[in-house]
């Protein structure tokens, strides 16, 4: 029984992302391409250089460097020479780079109240409380 039960639980989860992400996607400005997103997210969370970027995102520093004249192209982001180390560049998100983030994290924040929403408070609280259980047992090993 309690085998039949996990057994169960990957496929549910996997197919309950699959789902929300197709909902995200389908109301997302699909203007950037996921490699484009991936960058702009490595920018907005301190990740500055070509060659940390290119090592996170495991592609070539030329293939990096196409990626940010496409957005810089498209205003995401601004380039600018490091006044301390004239060889850098320095990454920054543009307006339109926060923008898009904003927009994500309310259409996020708006699908998850739609579905989780439709869950009983009680419901709720135990799903909270069972995947702060989880964090921890992973955490933990």
């Amino acid at each position: 029984m309690k085998n039949d039960l996990i057994q169960q639980i990957n496929p549910l989860l996997n197919r309950l992302s699959v789902q929300l992400a197709s909902r995200f996607e389908h109301q997302m400005d699909n203007e950037l391409t996921v490699k484009q997103v991936l960058l702009l997210e490595l920018i907005r969370t301190g990740c500055a250089s070509t060659k940390d970027l290119a090592a996170q995102l495991n592609i070539s520093m030329s293939a990096v460097s196409q990626i940010l004249n496409k957005l810089e192209a498209k205003e995401y982001i601004t380039r600018s020479i490091n006044p301390e180390n004239r060889r850098e560049i320095l990454l920054k998100l543009a307006a339109k780079g926060e923008r898009h983030f904003e927009e994500a994290q309310m259409l996020e924040d708006e699908i998850n109240r739609d579905v989780y929403g439709q869950l009983p408070l009680e419901d709720l609280k135990h799903f909270v409380l069972i995947l702060g259980k989880l964090n921890e047992i992973v955490k933990g090993e």
